[in-house]
C-alpha cells in the first residue's frame, strides 16, 4: 500500500485524538456574587484554574497576606499601626507556656451586616521569657548542697532587692505575705546573703552540729568546727527575700518575694527557696503587656485565638 494512501485515515484518527484531548477553558459564574472562575475541562474532567497562576502577570498583589513575626512587642506595635484599619484587631493567647499576641490587619469588618474579610494578614509576638526568669524559675523548688546553693546565689545577687522598711512601696498582696512571715525585718539584704553564700561555702565540709528555729524567723545553724560568721556567732539563715526580675525580656521589672527553706540530712544540710505565687506575677506581667498594646494601637483587644 502506498503511504499516501495511510496519510488520510492516520490523518484523520490523529485530529481525532487531538480534538479529544485538547483542553477547553471556560469560565464557571457564582450565582449569588457573579464572580467569574476559569477552568479548563480536559477528557479527565474540570480543572479549576487557581487565581495564583496570574500572580507572575500582575503590577502588584491582589490583597495583602501573611504573618509578620516580630520579636518585640515594640515592633508589634509599630507594625500595627502602619497596616491598621477601623476593622483590624488583637487576639491575645494567654497560655503561661506560650503566651503571645496577634494581631489581624484584615479582621472582618464591624457589624453582622458588614462585610467579612479573609484575615490572612497578620502580625504575630511570642513573648521571650528574660534570662532573670528562666534562671530563678528552673531553680525554684530545687533542693542544692550547700556549695551548690551559695554558688548560686552569688550568681544572681545582682537580682536581690534591698529594702528599706517603712520607705518602699509593696502592693498589698507582697506586704500582707511579708508581715505574716514576720515583717521586712526578716527580709535578708543582698549583703546578708553574700554573707550567707561565703559561711555556707567555708563550712562544705563541716558536720551539722544543730539546727535551730529562733522567733525572728530565722534559722540558727551550728557546726562541729571552729567556723562562725563574720560576728564570731553561728550561721543565722534568713526566711526571706525578695528579687526584682523582668518576666519578658526587655520588660519592666517585678518584685517577687522568696522563701529561703533548708532540711537537715544524713549527709549536711540542703538549701532551696520557693518564689511565691510567680503565676500571679506572670499574669500580671501578660496583662499590663495586653494593655500597652491595646492602649498605643488603639485596637480592640480579645483573649483567644481568631476564627
Amino acid at each position: 500500500m502506498d503511504i499516501d494512501e495511510l496519510k488520510g485515515p492516520i490523518g484523520e484518527a490523529r485530529d481525532l485524538v487531538e480534538a479529544y484531548v485538547k483542553p477547553v477553558i471556560q469560565t464557571i459564574t457564582e450565582p449569588g456574587t457573579s464572580i467569574a472562575a476559569p477552568f479548563a475541562m480536559t477528557p479527565g474532567g474540570a480543572l479549576v484554574i487557581p487565581a495564583c497562576s496570574f500572580d507572575d502577570y500582575r503590577a502588584q498583589p491582589v490583597r495583602r497576606t501573611g504573618t509578620a513575626e516580630l520579636t518585640s512587642l515594640d515592633s508589634l506595635i509599630a507594625h500595627a499601626l502602619r497596616f491598621k484599619d477601623e476593622d483590624s484587631a488583637i487576639f491575645a493567647s494567654d497560655d503561661r507556656k506560650a503566651p503571645a499576641l496577634t494581631v489581624v490587619l484584615d479582621y472582618h469588618r464591624i457589624g453582622a451586616e458588614s462585610d467579612p474579610r479573609f484575615g490572612k494578614h497578620k502580625a504575630h509576638f511570642a513573648f521571650p521569657l528574660s534570662d532573670e526568669w528562666k534562671a530563678w524559675t528552673e531553680q525554684n523548688g530545687e533542693a542544692l548542697k550547700m556549695v551548690e546553693f551559695a554558688e548560686f546565689l552569688e550568681d544572681r545577687i545582682i537580682d536581690v532587692l534591698y529594702i528599706i522598711p517603712e520607705e518602699d512601696e509593696l502592693s498589698d498582696d507582697l506586704q500582707k505575705f511579708i508581715n505574716a512571715g514576720g515583717g521586712e525585718a526578716t527580709i535578708a539584704t543582698p549583703q546578708r546573703l553574700v554573707e550567707l553564700a561565703r559561711g555556707l561555702q567555708v563550712h562544705e565540709s563541716s558536720a551539722v552540729r544543730e539546727v535551730r528555729n529562733l522567733s525572728t524567723g530565722e534559722a540558727q545553724i551550728s557546726f562541729t568546727s571552729e567556723h562562725t560568721d563574720a560576728n564570731g556567732e553561728p550561721l543565722r539563715i534568713p526566711g526571706l527575700f525578695l528579687i526584682g526580675i523582668p518576666v519578658f525580656r526587655n520588660g519592666p521589672i517585678y518584685r517577687i518575694a522568696a522563701r529561703l527553706r533548708y532540711r537537715k540530712t544524713p549527709t549536711g544540710v540542703v538549701f532551696w527557696y520557693d518564689l511565691w505565687r510567680t503565676d500571679r506575677v506572670f499574669d500580671h506581667a501578660f496583662k499590663e503587656a495586653c494593655q500597652r498594646a491595646e492602649i498605643e494601637t488603639d485596637l480592640p483587644l480579645f483573649f483567644g485565638k481568631p476564627e
